[in-house]
């Protein structure tokens, strides 16, 4: 482990993480990119970690008009929100049923239409194909405990992987993609390796360094 690694690291379990749980222990309300939006408590924050950030850069460098777009694990809606604002044809999924009303409550502050649904993973969605689906994994290997931890913790032998890449190609149109975001604090080795597995094309995207952090975008294909 680098020195720089070390150090943010015990920066954070002293002085980040103790100040982040207070501040997420009530509803913030945020204003980026000309939306409003709700976090509520057990709900992803969006800007308080890079990973939705650096998404919401891409999606907006990106023509979505007409396309039909997943945000899968979607959280507060963010991406989703912004997307149906930009004229995409937008579903926006969540393991929580907090974060799905979340959503519903966020598109409508924003004047915007998103279909939300419930749903581990694909396991709801039936006979549909998207253009792009956009995932913010949780990719430490522990296994859940909440719904909340669900955002964070990919399961002890990466079944959140497992069971995505066993799902995704049924639900990519025939152009379609998907593209996800990873950081240094994953086992990229191992993500990249239950992809390939499964016979996706694995692609390096771009790779950012954000708040001393790498975060790599990595785009997946049939």
């Amino acid at each position: 482990m680098s020195l720089s690694k070390s150090i943010r690291k015990t920066f954070g379990r002293w002085v980040l993480i103790p100040a982040t749980k207070y501040y997420l222990s009530k509803e913030r309300k945020i204003a980026l990119a000309g939306l409003e939006i709700k976090v509520p408590p057990g709900v992803f924050h969006p800007t308080l970690f890079s990973s939705t950030k650096l998404l919401l850069e891409f999606v907006n460098s990106q023509p979505v008009l007409g396309l039909k777009v997943l945000e899968l694990g979607a959280g507060s809606g963010l991406l989703a929100v912004d997307m149906a604002r930009n004229g995409a044809l937008v579903t926006a999924s969540d393991i929580n049923p907090i974060a799905c009303a979340t959503v519903r409550e966020n598109a409508r502050i924003n004047d915007v239409v998103v279909n939300v649904v419930h749903s581990d993973l694909f396991d709801q969605f039936v006979d549909q194909l998207f253009d792009l689906i956009l995932i913010n994994p949780p990719y430490y290997p522990k296994t859940p405990k909440t719904d909340a931890e669900k955002a964070w913790f990919c399961g002890d032998d990466y079944e959140y992987f497992k069971k995505l890449f066993s799902q995704l190609a049924h639900f990519l149109s025939k152009t379609g993609y998907a593209m996800m975001i990873l950081s240094e604090d994953c086992n990229l080795k191992k993500i990249h390796q239950l992809a390939t597995e499964k016979g996706y094309k694995w692609q390096s995207f771009s790779t950012i360094k954000k708040n001393g952090e790498w975060y790599y975008l990595v785009k997946l294909s049939v």
